[in-house]
């Protein structure tokens, strides 16, 4: 179903502000020239949004988000009064970084359920030229709203119950120029009052161990090699959101490597659930890589700084031999049984 209702909002850098500017306000039409954009908006919202997030209960546990409020009441009574309500809440965690933004609020069915999308365009500068027959006119611009109609932020909500559901949403950041860069927290976080539903911790302990116990089982030396790799040059990615198959794809991980690591997520589609990589975490899950010669011989490092504490030295290549050595003040010396 298109669009029913669309509100739009100019919202200023609020936060720390003594006094805020009046948030205005305005009803759309359905038929206007921002119509075709907007409503593309709405539909694609659904793959164009596929970070899922939820909204954070109470410190008690209590089922209530006073963002989630907003927007109930809000769909409850689609019209500009209720609407402002989110632009004001937005416009109190907007900083001067993030500048002058323009608030759209997106409201429909699909069916038996309401949809409504929240997207927020940032404000840009351009320059207007207006020839007549004997001048040239130009003129410089602060408010230049949709200059890339493709950079935008954007939420989306869709359940059947008012009361009960809307709990649930999907966002994407365009104005970030990767997927796996973490969404502005002041949108996701102090805005909608909400966190990823796959948390950063709990993402990354799948991803760790997925890749210890697939190097363990591995019979290919190749394979625990590359994986070995990965884990080292992992805690590169601090902070970054990103999927288990967009891992593989980072550090190059062959066809191989690939369906050792799958084979160790019992559900496929956890493959390319977005999570937040957290350097800590993985570090608590793979703390050491080890080496183990044919010789008996192993050699055991912290994971990340393997490669910078223990030198190989390719000497047959055809069989396979390297050279292992460390350096290093011994710290201890003991005997201990084999596993």
């Amino acid at each position: 179903m298109p669009i029913e209702h669309i509100h739009t909002y100019l919202v200023h850098p609020g936060k720390g502000a003594h006094e805020a500017p009046r948030i205005r306000g305005n009803t759309l039409s359905l038929d206007g020239k921002m119509f075709p954009l907007l409503n593309e908006i709405y539909v694609k919202s659904d793959h164009d949004c596929p970070i899922e997030i939820s909204f954070n209960h109470r410190e008690d546990g209590t089922q209530q988000n006073p963002c989630r409020d907003l927007i109930i009441a809000y769909l409850g009574e689609p019209n500009v009064a209720h609407g402002r309500h989110l632009a004001e809440r937005l416009e109190k965690v907007t900083t001067h970084r993030s500048g002058l933004g323009l608030l759209f609020l997106l409201a429909g069915t699909e069916g038996r359920d309401h949809k409504v999308v929240i997207s927020r365009f940032p404000a840009d500068v351009g320059i207007l030229a207006e020839e007549s027959e004997r001048a040239l006119t130009v003129e410089f611009l602060e408010r230049v709203f949709m200059k890339r109609a493709t950079t935008y932020k954007a939420v989306a909500y869709q359940d059947a119950s008012l009361k009960a559901g809307f709990w649930l949403g999907r966002a994407v950041d365009k104005q970030i120029n990767s997927d796996m860069v973490q969404l502005s927290n002041y949108w996701i976080a102090d805005f909608l009052d909400s966190d990823f539903r796959t948390t950063a911790a709990a993402g990354t302990k799948r991803l760790a161990v997925a890749l210890r116990d697939a190097a363990r089982k591995s019979g290919d030396v190749a394979v625990k090699s590359e994986i070995a790799a990965a884990v080292t040059l992992g805690p590169s990615l601090a902070g970054q959101r990103l999927t288990i198959n967009e891992f593989s794809n980072r550090f190059g991980l062959s066809t191989g490597a690939r369906d050792a690591l799958a084979g160790e997520i019992k559900n496929p589609s956890l493959l390319d659930e977005r999570f937040q990589f957290d350097a800590k975490e993985f570090a608590k899950q793979v703390p050491y890589r080890s080496i183990e010669l044919n010789t008996g011989v192993i050699l055991t490092a912290d994971a990340a700084q393997f490669d910078k504490v223990v030198q190989q030295e390719v000497i047959d290549p055809r069989e396979g031999k390297v050279r292992l050595s460390a350096e290093g003040k011994v710290m201890n010396d003991k005997l201990t049984k084999v596993k």
